[in-house]
Formats: C-alpha cells, sequence, structure tokens
C-alpha cells in the first residue's frame, strides 16, 4: 500500500490485531482508486453529453431558421399570384 490515509489507520491500529485487518484496508484503498476513476469517467462522460447535446440543439435551430425562411417565400409567393395571404406565426 502507498502512504495515504487507508495505510496511516492500519498502522494506527495494534500490531496484534494489525496483520487480521491488512487486508481490509489494501481492498479499501483498491475501492478508492476504482471510485476516482468511475466519478472521472463520469465526468467526462457528462461533458461529452452536454457537448452533443448542444450540437443536436444548434442543427435544431438552424432547421428552424430555414424553415422560417422558406414559409416567408411561400407567403409572399402566395400573395404575388393573387391568392389569400397565409398568416405565419412565429414562437420563440
Amino acid at each position: 500500500m502507498c502512504s495515504s490515509f487507508w495505510k496511516n489507520a492500519a498502522a494506527s491500529l495494534p500490531p496484534q490485531v494489525r496483520w487480521r485487518y491488512a487486508s481490509l484496508f489494501e481492498a479499501a484503498e483498491r475501492f478508492e482508486a476504482i471510485l476516482d476513476l468511475v466519478i472521472e469517467a463520469g465526468g467526462y462522460a457528462r461533458r461529452a453529453l452536454g457537448r452533443g447535446c448542444e450540437s443536436v440543439a444548434a442543427g435544431l435551430r438552424k432547421t428552424a431558421r430555414f424553415l422560417e425562411a422558406v414559409a416567408r417565400r411561400l407567403a409572399l409567393t402566395n400573395l404575388a399570384s393573387g391568392q389569400t395571404p397565409v398568416r405565419i406565426r412565429v414562437t420563440r
């Protein structure tokens, strides 16, 4: 075991019982290292998911702007041909 909380805790035990709990302290140290890795990986995954959602949102906004422009052109075309105008309601 390297110098850590768990090694210090094991060293603080009386020598006659230290050997009995040595494996538990080693397991706790390994578990702590694995837990640190899982937490770090979770942070990376959360950031990657956030970037993906931002990209999707940007694509949806771009598509909405495109569709709004097409709808306006269609409304102007309908007006020029003498058809009844179509009202476009854009909500933001």
